[in-house]
């Protein structure tokens, strides 16, 4: 025999009337319902709780990144300012004789080497005239100003025609020479590269006097016509760049002219 419950509202037509249960069944579901989703919020508190508690570590972290490169920023600035601003200062006997014996061997080197400046004049033989010229050391070989540049055959050898400005009365004096090698120079005006001569000139530069390798090309549009490179510097040399004309030619005696001081 089938027991009911009770009426929701009675027995009055359209109301609906339920089993006990039926309703016990519906009220323990609800009640599971309402505990996941207080098992649900519970576990994305946490979860928002851990996220915030990265989050602030991260923060935490990319401040002492921050603190630690402001500091080494501040300490390369002030390493630059001490760099600057002191001067070696010997203290006591040891130290001033440290201090000697770590210079020594430079002082020594430098002694023994010609010191020219950024510019200076020099003697060039043949033709026999005074150029001045820029000293480079970033190039390799020593460049002259040459116009006309004719290359011609000399009994099966490759020669060059040229002409130097003499800077004195600016007359031209033609030389030949025979070419030694040629260079490709490829320029950003130009799209292929250009084949140049190089010949050998003696040239005096301070009391040094040597056959060097000078590559010909066209220098008008340059202050200077003459370039001095590495090729002349090395070994005997050493350029300080502040200053200028402290090394004049001094040509050698057989090279000097009768009547005129070497």
């Amino acid at each position: 025999m089938m027991t009911f419950a009770f009426f929701l509202s009675g027995c009055a037509p359209g109301h609906l009337m339920v089993r006990e249960g039926d309703l016990q069944a519906l009220e323990q579901r609800i009640d599971e319902q309402e505990q996941r989703m207080e098992l649900l919020a519970n576990e994305q508190a946490s979860m928002q709780s851990a996220l915030l508690a990265s989050q602030e570590e991260v923060l935490r972290a990319l401040q002492a990144v921050s603190t630690q490169q402001a500091e080494l920023y501040t300490r390369q600035r002030e390493w630059e300012s001490f760099i600057r601003s002191t001067r070696l200062q010997v203290k006591d006997s040891e130290n001033t004789e440290l201090f000697e014996v770590q210079l020594e061997p430079f002082a020594t080197v430098n002694a023994d080497k010609q010191v020219v400046g950024s510019i200076e004049n020099v003697y060039l033989a043949p033709p026999g005239i005074v150029l001045p010229a820029r000293i480079d050391t970033g190039a390799t070989t020593s460049s002259l100003d040459a116009r006309h540049v004719q290359r011609f055959e000399r009994n099966g050898e490759r020669w060059v025609r040229f002409t130097i400005v003499n800077p004195d009365d600016d007359s031209e004096i033609v030389l030949e020479r025979k070419i030694v090698r040629n260079v490709r120079i490829i320029q950003a005006i130009q799209d292929e590269a250009e084949r140049r001569p190089v010949v050998e000139l003696g040239v005096t530069v301070g009391k040094t006097t040597q056959t060097a390798q000078f590559t010909l090309s066209d220098r008008q549009h340059l202050e200077f016509p003459i370039l001095i490179g590495r090729n002349i510097l090395m070994d005997i040399m050493v350029v300080d760049v502040a200053q200028t004309n402290i090394a004049p030619p001094v040509l050698p005696v057989e090279l000097t002219v009768p009547g005129e001081a070497p």
